[in-house]
């Protein structure tokens, strides 16, 4: 199998995979309806790292600091998001998620984990930790990273 044969692999499994996060998503959250791709991007960086300084969740959004300044107005507006001073350097904004913001991150987690179980099912257990193996790899080497930033 080439390489171009490989990438279209990949390309075809991301494809059905992101059709089926969006399936499984649709159903879980009543939130999502609502909130903007970024919006959801958001919560989700906020649910696994914490609070942020507003300009690292731009960095991790890969948006400008202006860009993210309406993505946190939004979800302050819903009651997803807070805005609070740092204890360290109280010239610095910190965002967090409320309560309910957490709800909806544990929400939209649970349909990551379905997806990842679908996709892993029809594998056997060591074909699942070699593909374990392989990703933890891939990440270790950056290439999560879009090219070209």
């Amino acid at each position: 199998m080439s390489t171009t044969d490989h990438v279209e692999s990949f390309i075809r499994a991301f494809r059905h995979l992101g059709a089926l996060y969006t399936r499984l998503a649709a159903r879980q959250s009543a939130v999502r309806g609502e909130a903007t791709k970024q919006e959801l991007l958001a919560l989700g960086v906020l649910g696994q790292s914490g609070p942020l300084r507003m300009s690292d969740l731009a960095e991790r959004l890969g948006i400008g600091q202006s860009a993210v300044t309406p993505v946190v107005d939004r979800l302050e507006a819903r009651g997803l998001a807070r805005r609070t001073r740092s204890r360290a350097d109280r010239r610095v904004w910190l965002v967090e998620l409320t309560s309910e913001g957490e709800q909806v991150f544990a929400e939209e987690d649970a349909v990551y984990r379905e997806v990842v179980a679908a996709m892993l099912a029809p594998l056997d257990p060591s074909e699942r930790a070699t593909l374990a193996a392989l990703m933890e790899k891939i990440t270790a080497a950056g290439m999560a990273e879009v090219p070209g930033e």
